[in-house]
C-alpha cells in the first residue's frame, strides 16, 4: 500500500469528519435500450475465431487424431505442393514413424488439409450463439449510443432481465468524479431511455475505510443497513419520482424486524439494502435520469454509513417505516399528514446525522449541499416531481479544497 496516497477532505480542516476516512462509491444506470442480441444477429461472430479450433492449434490436440494413413497423405501433400521432392517422398514412406513427417506438417502446416477435414468443431458447440463468449462484450450497442464517451466510466454494459441494457460504473474514490461519470453517461444514453415508468433503476454501491482505525464498513455493515431502513421512507419521498411503485419488487422489506439480518444478506430476497462480500448496495432508487438528484442521494446514504455510534431502527420504528415505505414504494400514495410529521421529525435527525458530511463533500462539488438537502426536503420529488439543479446552491468559487497527502487508500474494488 505504499505510495498510494488520498486526499483528506475539508477546507483545510484538519478536525474534519472525514480525516481517516476512504471510501468507494459507484452506481448502476439501468436503460430500456435493447442491444443486439443472439436473436438479432444473422450471424455469430465467435465462428471468426474459433475457440474450439484456437485451443487446438495452441495444444496440437490434432496430432491425437494422427495415424498411418494420414501420415500417408502428409507425405503425398508434401510432395504435391513442392515441399519435398519425389526421392524424399518415397523414402518417408518406408518409416511412417520417422519424426521429419511430424517436422514437414508443423512447418507448412498441412494437418488443416489431413485432419481438419474430418474434425466436426461445431458439433453441440458452446460458444456459438453463446451471449458468454460474444466477442462484441456480451449484448452490441445500439448505433446511437457513442461508447467512447461513457467507457472511462463503466468496466462493462449487460442485458438486465428487469429492464434493457445496464451500465455498472466503475468504482470512485471521490464525488466529483463519480457525478461526472453520471452525467456524462445520462448525456449521452439520453434520459428518454432511463425511465422508472419502465423499471429502469439505479443501486448504489457503497464501501469504506477508517485508515486511522482500521475499521471498515464491514465492521458496522448491519447497524447501517439497519439505519438506511430506518430513514428508507424518508428518502423515498425525497428523492424518488411517484412512479417509483413500479421498482417495488426490486427493492423489498422484511416482513418482520427479527427477520433483517437473514433477508438482507440474500439476493433473491430483493432487499432495498443488500448487504455483499465488499460493499453495502442500496437498491431503492430509481432512475438515474436526474444525475444532481442522484448524487446527492448518493453522498447522504454515504454520510449515514459513516454515522456508527447510535443504531435508530428498533421493533416499534421497524413496523411505522414499513408502513410508511409501502405507502410510498407500493401503493404510490402520498403519506398523510400522521405520516408526514413522522417524516418532517425524521428529517430533522437525518439533517444532525449528515450535516458535517455533507458540508466537506461540498467543496469537491463546490455545491452547498446541505442547502440542497433543505431544498429537496421542501420539494420533495415524490409529490413535486422537481428536479434539483445545483446551480442554485453554487459556493463561492474563490474558495478552494485544499487536499493533504496523508491517508492511505485501499486497491479499488469493483462494483458490478
Amino acid at each position: 500500500m505504499e505510495g498510494i496516497k488520498c486526499k483528506k477532505f475539508g477546507n483545510g480542516n484538519k478536525n474534519g469528519k472525514l480525516k481517516y476516512i476512504s471510501y468507494l462509491i459507484g452506481t448502476e444506470i439501468e436503460t430500456t435500450i435493447e442491444g443486439h442480441t443472439c436473436d438479432t444477429c444473422d450471424y455469430c461472430a465467435i465462428c471468426d475465431n474459433c475457440p474450439v479450433c484456437g485451443d487446438c492449434q495452441e495444444n496440437r490436440y490434432y496430432c491425437d487424431n494422427c495415424d498411418s494413413e494420414t501420415r500417408e497423405n502428409i507425405i503425398y501433400r508434401a510432395w504435391r505442393h513442392g515441399y519435398i521432392t519425389e526421392e524424399e517422398a518415397e523414402e518417408l514412406k518406408k518409416d511412417l514413424d520417422n519424426d521429419e513427417i511430424c517436422d514437414i506438417c508443423q512447418r507448412f502446416e498441412l494437418w488443416r488439409d489431413t485432419i481438419c477435414p474430418y474434425c466436426h468443431p461445431c458439433y453441440d458447440c458452446e460458444y456459438y450463439r453463446n451471449p458468454e463468449y460474444c466477442p462484441y462484450d456480451d449484448y452490441g450497442l445500439p448505433d446511437f449510443v457513442d461508447f467512447d464517451k461513457i467507457e472511462p466510466y463503466i468496466d462493462r454494459y449487460y442485458e438486465d432481465g428487469s429492464c434493457g441494457l445496464e451500465f455498472p460504473t466503475k468504482a470512485f474514490d471521490n464525488l466529483k468524479d463519480y457525478y461526472n461519470a453520471i452525467k456524462t453517461i445520462v448525456s449521452v444514453i439520453g434520459k428518454d431511455y432511463i425511465k422508472t415508468t419502465y423499471n429502469c433503476g439505479g443501486h448504489i454501491n457503497i464501501s469504506w475505510e477508517n485508515i486511522k482505525t482500521g475499521k471498515t464498513h464491514k465492521d458496522y455493515e448491519f447497524l447501517i443497513a439497519k439505519n438506511i431502513i430506518f430513514f428508507s421512507d424518508l428518502l423515498s419521498y425525497m428523492f424518488n419520482s411517484k412512479y417509483t411503485y413500479c421498482r417495488y419488487e426490486w427493492s423489498k422489506m422484511p416482513n418482520y424486524y427479527e427477520d433483517i439480518d437473514d433477508f438482507i444478506i440474500s439476493k433473491s430476497n430483493y432487499p432495498l439494502v443488500l448487504l455483499k462480500t465488499d460493499r453495502i448496495e442500496v437498491r431503492f432508487p430509481d432512475a438515474v435520469n436526474s444525475p444532481n438528484n442522484h448524487t446527492l442521494l448518493t453522498a447522504v446514504l454515504l454520510a449515514i454509513s459513516f454515522y456508527t455510534k447510535q443504531c435508530f431502527l428498533n421493533e416499534k420504528s421497524f413496523e411505522t417505516t414499513v408502513d410508511i415505505y409501502d405507502t410510498i414504494r407500493y401503493h404510490g400514495k402520498t403519506p398523510n399528514k400522521k405520516q408526514q410529521s413522522i417524516l418532517k421529525d425524521k428529517f430533522i435527525l437525518l439533517k444532525r446525522i449528515v450535516k458535517p458530511y455533507l458540508k466537506e463533500f461540498s467543496y469537491e462539488l463546490n455545491v452547498d449541499l446541505v442547502k440542497a438537502l433543505d431544498w429537496r426536503f421542501k420539494n420533495p420529488r415524490f409529490t413535486t416531481m422537481k428536479r434539483l439543479n445545483f446551480k442554485m446552491f453554487s459556493m463561492d468559487k474563490r474558495i478552494k479544497l485544499e487536499t493533504i497527502a496523508t491517508t492511505i487508500q485501499k486497491p479499488l474494488m469493483a462494483f458490478c
